[in-house]
């Protein structure tokens, strides 16, 4: 019997990115649920991401919009592929002002390959 896959969650049709339902290692398979549980694709991790953060379902352009929940949350300051954690190391808030020092701790303390 294979391994039940791990999970995240996209939780609008419109999104770009889904939220993983448990801590995943790099190359790990994901399977990408909407919110009644149902398969919506896989993607391959390209880095170890934890629980409760974004992975990329598609491939983000630089300067395209981050979306979740069906909002707009940030800007990507670089293209993202498909599989990425999308976190501080790729991604600019649309509402709040994160000091570069600050950006480079959160990078530092996730240990986010970048």
């Amino acid at each position: 019997m294979d391994a039940p896959l791990n999970k995240a969650i996209l939780l609008s049709p419109t999104d770009n990115v889904a939220t993983l339902l448990a801590d995943i290692e790099k190359g790990q398979q994901v399977e990408i649920i909407d919110d009644a549980n149902r398969a919506q694709g896989t993607v391959i991790c390209k880095q170890a991401i934890t629980f409760g953060n974004k992975v990329a379902i598609d491939v983000i352009s630089a300067q395209e919009a981050i979306h979740k929940a069906g909002y707009a949350i940030g800007i990507a300051i670089k293209a993202i592929p498909v599989g990425e954690l999308v976190h501080v190391q790729n991604v600019r808030s649309t509402r709040v002002d994160i000091p570069e020092p600050i950006i480079k701790q959160i990078i530092e303390q996730m240990q986010i390959e970048e």
